[in-house]
């Protein structure tokens, strides 16, 4: 995945041998993409991309109502987090060899590890989702007729999910707390990015035929991320 940083805005470069021309497209979260012929050098996106900036900035600005709340969880019993759409209770435990677990209940947290809690819920996430996010892209592949050669799981900042060269489909860990039909939607709409690149009619063409109710979900990925955690203010709602 290519990207440029300009002002403290990070802008995904996607680059196509059909474009002649420079494009710049916010999407409904306020994700950044720059649509550039493959030729184009990078000086000459930087230039012509800061010459946008002042508009960039105030489309953001339009957008800035519809962004996520930020909440901070404080790891305390009692505390829930969110798998897959469902609540689970966090239980601080003393003397514990796992620094975090879950057992399928509860996220057991040992009291010695409350001070980087954050850290090994990510790294939870990013583990547990590897595997489930590798077989939910296996099962919606087969409905759009598309494969990725490769699944990651990272941190990727404000975005649910990106496309990479070579058909590789990275997402969020952040997604793990999504219930399954949303989750659903964000990998359907990335797997469709390997058919078409940009988010054109073709795109949603795409969706209408596999996933026919992505329009409903894309609208409750909204509602349902300004309730989990870690969501911070640029997290794209696409």
């Amino acid at each position: 995945m290519e990207t440029l940083e300009l002002n403290d805005l990070v802008f995904e470069v996607r680059r196509s041998p059909r474009r002649a021309t420079l494009g710049l497209t916010i999407d409904r979260g306020g994700e950044l993409v720059i649509h550039a012929p493959e030729s184009s050098k990078r000086d000459e996106l930087a230039r012509w991309t800061r010459s946008k900036l002042l508009w960039v900035h105030r489309k953001l600005l339009d957008k800035s109502g519809t962004l996520p709340r930020v909440r901070d969880p404080e790891f305390v019993s009692g505390e829930s987090f969110s798998y897959l759409g469902r609540r689970y209770r966090l239980k601080v435990v003393r003397g514990a060899v796992e620094s975090l677990r879950f057992d399928g209940k509860n996220f057991l947290l040992s009291a010695t590890a409350r001070s980087k809690a954050t850290d090994h819920f990510r790294r939870w996430y990013v583990q547990t989702g590897r595997v489930w996010l590798r077989e939910r892209v296996n099962l919606l592949s087969r409905k759009l007729g598309v494969a990725a050669t490769r699944v990651d799981v990272r941190d990727l900042g404000y975005r649910w999910g990106s496309c990479g060269k070579n058909s590789v489909v990275y997402f969020n860990w952040k997604l793990l707390q999504l219930p399954v039909r949303i989750a659903d939607y964000v990998i359907a709409h990335e797997l469709a990015h390997l058919l078409v690149p940009h988010h054109g009619p073709d795109l949603w063409r795409i969706l209408d035929r596999s996933l026919p109710d992505w329009r409903d979900r894309s609208e409750e990925l909204k509602v349902k991320a300004r309730d989990i955690y870690w969501c911070n203010d640029r997290m794209n709602n696409r």
